[in-house]
C-alpha cells in the first residue's frame, strides 16, 4: 500500500511531463530565455560600440504582429510553388 502511495506521485509527474501543455510551456520558455538573451547581448554590444549599426533580427515578434490572425500549428510545405 505504501509503494502504491509513493508511485501515485511520481506517475502524476511523468504524466504530467508528457502532456502537451507542458512541452509548449518549455518551448514558451525557450523563446523568452533566447529573446531575453539576444536583448542583453544587444544593449551590451550597443553600449561598446554606439557608432556601429545592427541588423535587426527578422524573427522578433512586434507589437503590430499581434493582431495578424494564424494558427497555432502550421502545417509543413516543402512542396516547390506553382509556376506562373
Amino acid at each position: 500500500m505504501e509503494s502504491t502511495r509513493a508511485e501515485l506521485p511520481r506517475r502524476a509527474v511523468d504524466d504530467y511531463k508528457e502532456s502537451a501543455g507542458f512541452k509548449e510551456g518549455l518551448k514558451r520558455m525557450g523563446r523568452v530565455t533566447y529573446e531575453y538573451s539576444y536583448r542583453v547581448t544587444l544593449a551590451r554590444f550597443r553600449s561598446s560600440h554606439p557608432d556601429s549599426e545592427v541588423e535587426e533580427d527578422p524573427f522578433t515578434i512586434r507589437p503590430e504582429d499581434d493582431s495578424v490572425p494564424m494558427e497555432r500549428q502550421q502545417a509543413f510545405d516543402d512542396l516547390d510553388p506553382p509556376k506562373s
